[in-house]
């Protein structure tokens, strides 16, 4: 089973200290099915549904860093993260991320 996670961090405060893996309640058979579910973008403001409903849903509390959909028991894995259109935020200057969810 593949399933939906997103790493975020509380908005204004060091995302080392306060990154997150959340795990969504959805379930998919296969991977083309959870990124069809990760990558759906039915809104006019060019951002995923399902991330936006992340953020919408923590009161805004939380950004995301990465998101994606694996299957713990093969470890198989797709990985998307954010553009930043308008900038890094201050607080994610000059961090790594690993990359992993």
């Amino acid at each position: 089973m593949f399933k939906i996670l997103i790493l975020a961090y509380l908005i204004g405060q060091d995302p080392v200290d306060t990154q997150k893996t959340f795990i969504l309640d959805n379930n998919f058979k296969t991977m083309e099915e959870c990124k069809q579910e990760l990558l759906l973008n039915t809104r006019f403001n060019n951002t995923y549904d399902v991330l936006y409903n992340f953020i919408v849903s923590n009161d805004f509390r939380y950004d995301w860093l990465t998101a994606g959909c694996k299957n713990d028991d093969t470890g198989e894995e797709f990985i998307i993260e954010p553009s930043y259109p308008k900038g890094k935020p201050d607080e994610l200057k000059g961090i790594i991320l690993d990359k992993k969810i």
